[in-house]
Formats: C-alpha cells, sequence, structure tokens
C-alpha cells in the first residue's frame, strides 16, 4: 500500500493530485477506509514529532522550540545610520570628465617640459633621465585615478588576452611601421630642413646597450604612456563624446601633441588613433600596450642595425621616390590594417565574424578599396611630376 505521510509536507494542491492517483488502490487494499485514515493520522503524529528536523509547516514545530523562530523587533531610529558589524561602506565611483582629463594632461605636459633633463644635469645619466621622466607618467597617473576617486579597474582595464587579438596586434605594427615610412618619405619631400634638424636633435640618445635601449625606449613607453593615453585620457573622452570617431580623433590627437616635434606628429597621432580604436574595441590596455611595445621595439632594432647607414642619409627625396614609396608601402596597408582589426573584432564577439560578412560586402569592400585607390592614384600623381 502507498504510504501518503509524503502528502503532509507539501501544498493541498499535491495532496490532492496524490489522493488522485492513489485514491482508488487505497480504497481497493481498505474498502471502508479506515486504514487509510489511520494512515494518516500516524504520519502526522511522526511528523508533528519530527518537525524540528525539516518539516515545512511552522504548525509542526515543537512548542518548546518556539523561541527559536522569534523575532525581537526593535525601533528604526536605534539602528538608522549604523552599519552591520564586519562590513566597510564601499567607496564612491566616480567618472572621469573629459575637462578633468584635459586639465591634468596640460599640467602634466608643463611639469614635464620645464623638470625634463634635471636627473640628467643631477647624474650625467641620459638613462636614467628617460627612465625617471616615464616612470612620472604612471606615478602621476595613479595618483590622480585616487585622488579623483575614479575606479582604477575601469581607467586601467587589464583582462587576458587572446591569440587571435595578439595576432591582429602584429598585423598592425607592421602596417603602422608602413605608414611612418611612406609620412617620412613625404616629409622628406615637403619639409626636408626640419625633418634633419629633428634626426640631430636626436642624434646620440641611444644608449649603447641594445637591451637597455628596448627597456627604456620600448617596454616603459608601452606601460608608462599607456597608463595616460589609453588609461586617463580614453577614460575621460569615454564619458564626454557619444561617437566613436570622435574619441578615435582626439585621442590620435593629443598623443600626436604629446610627442611635441611639430613636423613628426604625424605619425605618433596615427598610431595614437589606431591604439585608442583597439582599447574601445576590445577594452584591453594589454593589446595597446603590446602595439606600443612592439612598434618602439621595431624602430629600435632597425635604428641599431642601419646605424651606419642612417648617418649618411640624404634628407631630400624627388617626386619620383615618393611615387615609388607610397605603391610600395601604401598599397598593402589598408588590407593589413582591415585585417588585424579583423582578428581583433573576432577575439572580443561570441559570434565570430567572416572576413567579409554576408549583407555587408560593399561596405567591407569601400573600406579595402577606397583607401587603396587614394594611395594608387596619389603614387602616379607624383611619378608623372617632373
Amino acid at each position: 500500500m502507498q504510504n501518503n505521510s509524503f502528502n503532509l509536507n507539501h501544498s493541498g494542491e499535491d495532496q490532492s493530485r496524490q489522493n488522485y492517483l492513489y485514491g482508488d488502490r487505497n480504497r481497493q487494499d481498505d474498502p471502508s477506509g479506515s486504514r487509510y485514515q489511520q494512515e494518516n493520522d500516524l504520519s502526522g503524529s511522526r511528523s508533528r514529532q519530527n518537525g524540528s528536523s525539516g518539516s515545512r509547516n511552522w504548525e509542526n514545530v515543537p512548542r518548546g522550540n518556539g523561541n527559536r523562530f522569534k523575532h525581537e523587533w526593535v525601533p528604526y531610529e536605534s539602528i538608522s545610520g549604523t552599519a552591520p558589524r564586519g562590513l566597510k561602506k564601499p567607496r564612491a565611483k566616480r567618472e572621469l570628465k573629459f575637462w578633468q582629463c584635459l586639465v591634468f594632461f596640460i599640467c602634466m605636459m608643463a611639469v614635464w617640459i620645464f623638470t625634463n633633463g634635471w636627473v640628467y644635469l643631477l647624474t650625467g645619466n641620459m638613462d636614467l633621465d628617460s627612465f625617471a621622466m616615464e616612470l612620472e607618467f604612471v606615478v602621476v597617473s595613479v595618483l590622480f585615478v585616487f585622488f579623483m576617486k575614479a575606479d582604477p579597474k575601469e581607467v586601467f582595464p587589464l583582462q587576458r588576452p587572446r591569440m587571435s587579438a595578439v595576432f591582429g596586434v602584429l598585423i598592425l605594427v607592421v602596417a603602422g611601421y608602413l605608414a611612418a615610412d611612406a609620412v617620412t618619405i613625404l616629409e622628406m619631400f615637403f619639409v626636408p630642413h626640419a625633418l634633419q634638424s629633428i634626426d640631430e636633435g636626436l642624434a646620440g640618445t641611444y644608449s649603447s646597450s641594445l637591451p637597455v635601449e628596448l627597456f627604456l625606449t620600448a617596454f616603459m613607453p608601452a606601460v608608462c604612456e599607456e597608463a595616460l593615453h589609453r588609461g586617463v585620457l580614453v577614460s575621460g573622452l569615454r564619458t564626454s563624446f557619444r561617437k566613436r570617431w570622435q574619441i578615435i580623433l582626439v585621442g590620435g590627437v593629443l598623443f600626436g601633441v604629446f610627442h611635441i616635434y611639430p613636423v613628426r606628429w604625424w605619425i605618433p597621432g596615427i598610431l595614437g588613433a589606431l591604439m585608442t580604436w583597439v582599447i574601445l574595441e576590445t577594452d584591453n590596455i594589454f593589446y595597446t600596450s603590446l602595439l606600443h611595445f612592439c612598434y618602439n621595439g621595431l624602430l629600435v632594432v632597425i635604428s641599431f642595425l642601419a646605424s651606419d647607414a642612417t648617418s649618411q642619409a640624404s634628407y631630400t627625396a624627388s617626386s619620383q621616390m615618393v611615387g615609388v614609396s607610397l605603391l610600395f608601402y601604401g598599397i598593402p596597408l589598408p588590407i593589413l590594417i582591415y585585417t588585424g582589426c579583423w582578428l581583433i573584432r573576432r577575439s572580443v564577439t561570441w559570434t565570430k565574424p567572416a572576413f567579409i560578412e554576408p549583407g555587408l560586402e560593399e561596405k567591407r569592400l569601400a573600406q579595402i578599396l577606397v583607401p587603396t585607390g587614394v594611395i594608387l592614384l596619389t603614387g602616379i600623381l607624383f611619378l608623372l611630376i617632373r
């Protein structure tokens, strides 16, 4: 015979369902229904005796343990303004505004201009001066974030990298180097004397040790300058500009101005805009630091390998040289940038997009072919100039 003690610990609807299912069987075993009633009475008494061991019905709790569930009410005035014991009041997080970050950036640049070279004057060590200058950027940026009571995890977002995005960043490094060469040759054609004066001013700044120079020129800026630009400044831009192209444009301009030189600000400006897009797309400062490190490291290695050739290099370029350089460096640029950006987008989306998404063929092809056509026509135009 079915044991119906289960019914006492469930709702009335469950009890009716159990009675419906097993009622005929109980009536067949005990037509008078007396045995069924006795089973319920015995089960009920057992539930009342063992109610403290898990019965859901509050009435089944023994009278002796009733005080366990009795609440003591206290006036609200006696606990208002208090916090639970052992818990700390969470600190209110603020969002950085762009005007705050811009004022901070201007003050930092002014301090850097007036204090630049002091360590060299005191110690006579150029490497130590470069280290102190880069360290200043990251220390002051972190202090600014804590002073403004912003969330460091939001200002300096750091997550575990994905391999597809790492490959995309490496492709963008190659594209950035080709773009820098093309822009340099254009500067040699239009403003050769200004370019020569900049290079002469930078002569002798490289250390004789390649590992030391990689640390100072590649690793330190990848950490310290990224904390300022892709950390503090981009956080302020996000709260003040709604359109992504505005954030990318302003971020690139500020990164170009940061490098001071009035002629060569185009190259860091382009790279700054590219790295700003990467941080907006991935929300991971690791990728921008990797791009910064690889690009600067590539320049350092090439400078050391070609130090003898660059000392005798000419700072003038003919129109034919500019045209050939644009065709050689410029034509691969759009496809390389698109491929690198596609790999980065692919790493941050659940649905892996195709290289050219269905339905967006015209838009994606225009992003590749239109810049390629402009570069091609510009190079041919320079070749036709006599």
